[in-house]
């Protein structure tokens, strides 16, 4: 079935004319005339009887039109709600990130997102793993990495991270604070190691005791008087404004990974997966370079 056509059908009965029915759908009355014209050679019978100024249905015309208005109406309706969703920003996101990264700049914005949209939903997974958006029924991540490899998913980037070197003003107070990377030979340290092998300090310190490949163990560690090591700026800054943490080195940083919004290649970004990710870019770029 010709469904532009079964369409155009039931705005000329309703409207009672071409033109009028012209106007209502913003298109031109030929446009119209020829929909219907396809409509009746593909059904091989008139539809409607035409006169100088009404359109009226015929005897099979009617009938078609009041088997068919019910399922018209309900398309519309449904194209309607379609379209509603798509510009006003509702309905259920899932997003997975690394955990801090989620309990820091995705809680920050996940609140601001839910007060922005009354009828948006998140759902929010944290995990250290790679997860996999379509076999687990995800719409985006945020991810963490010197490159983005997977060319199954759409990337866009928000900023990069940066580490800086951190301990607890007990610690210092007790052991002295270095100035320079040489003087962390005779410090404890606390290494971070990702996906395995290597670690954040491996080649600033030999001496570490401590190797963690979670940033809040490694924070949590730090204010416990553990030893010096390293924290992504965003995540050490509230603790530097509490006097938990202190800046060591200052003038050392490093930049480990670009921060990524993703999303399936494959998949139509649906309006509130793009709200989210306009959202995390502009608040981020205030807070990542």
């Amino acid at each position: 079935m010709l469904l532009d056509e079964v369409e155009a059908f039931a705005r000329v009965v309703e409207a009672g004319s071409f033109t009028a029915a012209a106007r209502a759908a913003g298109v031109p009355k030929s446009n119209l005339s020829r929909a219907i014209a396809r409509l009746e050679a593909e059904l091989g019978v008139e539809l409607l009887r035409r006169s100088t100024r009404v359109v009226r249905p015929t005897e099979a015309g009617q009938r078609f039109y009041e088997r068919v208005s019910e399922h018209v109406g309900g398309l519309r309706e449904a194209m309607s709600a379609l379209h509603d969703e798509e510009v006003e920003v509702r309905g259920l996101v899932r997003i997975t990130a690394p955990v801090d990264i989620g309990q820091t700049l995705l809680a920050d914005t996940a609140a601001a997102f839910l007060t922005r949209h009354p009828k948006a939903q998140l759902e929010v997974e944290l995990s250290s793993r790679v997860v996999n958006l379509l076999e687990e029924g995800f719409d985006c991540a945020l991810r963490a990495t010197a490159r983005m490899k997977d060319s199954s998913l759409i990337a866009r980037r928000l900023g990069q991270t940066t580490l800086k070197l951190y301990a607890s003003p007990a610690y210092l107070a007790k052991n002295g604070a270095p100035t320079q990377l040489s003087e962390l030979d005779a410090h404890q340290t606390i290494t971070f190691r990702s996906g395995g092998s290597g670690g954040m300090l491996a080649e600033v310190t030999s001496g570490s005791r401590l190797f963690a490949g979670d940033f809040g163990f490694v924070r949590a560690s730090l204010r416990a008087g553990a030893g010096i090591g390293p924290l992504p700026t965003f995540y050490a800054q509230d603790d530097v404004h509490a006097g938990h943490l202190v800046n060591v080195i200052p003038d050392w940083s490093e930049v480990p990974a670009t921060l990524y919004f993703v999303y399936p290649a494959t998949r139509h970004l649906p309006r509130k997966v793009a709200a989210l990710r306009d959202l995390l870019a502009a608040r981020l770029s205030t807070q990542l370079g």
